[in-house]
């Protein structure tokens, strides 16, 4: 059996494998069936995609963030309104919050014949996401995080602290609200 996976943005992708420079094989997802389709997944991996479609093949990542601290997070995200849409991802210590960079809310001119939900599905179907402000576990004993904003400057273009490492429902509440918003700018 081929191994798919089909994308928010909605492209199957099929698993496939190839030699691999200097012997042994690699794994790796086309949008094209072939000859090489993979027929499971190498032990220790898993299917992962970004949050702007993209899909790969890696390596099971031990979890240090909670469930229930990225849950915190989303919960929010959701109560954000607004033109933007919000996602997280966690990798190691660090739980990112990206962006949606389109305001696709005037589809509805655009296309008066779409109902709210299929709008709805479109917008995250064509949204295109950048990371905006993450959390860094800080001490693994308390569970603090040290928050972190993008800096869009020319001249910075990095991360910048805006605090010192709290619980993250404090930092949930006290940052969060900035997003999408002329204050978050102000955060340094």
């Amino acid at each position: 059996m081929a191994i798919t996976y089909t994308s928010r943005t909605g492209k199957t992708w099929h698993l496939h494998t190839g030699p691999k420079r200097g012997g042994g094989v690699q794994y790796f997802f086309a949008t094209k069936l072939g000859d090489s389709i993979a027929r499971s997944l190498p032990d220790g991996f898993e299917i992962y995609e970004s949050v702007n479609g993209q899909v790969f093949l890696r390596r099971i990542e031990p979890r240090l963030i909670r469930v229930e601290e990225t849950t915190c997070i989303d919960r929010q995200l959701e109560r954000r309104r607004g033109g933007k849409l919000y996602k997280t991802e966690t990798r190691g210590r660090t739980l990112t919050i990206f962006e949606s960079q389109d305001n696709l809310a005037g589809l509805g001119k655009i296309f008066p014949q779409v109902g709210p939900q299929k709008k709805a599905v479109l917008r995250e179907r064509f949204a295109s996401y950048q990371p905006v402000m993450r959390l860094i576990l800080a001490d693994e004993e308390q569970r603090l995080f040290a928050p972190e904003r993008y800096c869009f400057r020319g001249s910075v273009d990095d991360w910048i602290s805006v605090g010192a490492p709290e619980p993250i429902k404090k930092l949930a509440v006290k940052y969060l609200k900035h997003l999408g918003q002329d204050s978050f700018f102000e955060l340094f």
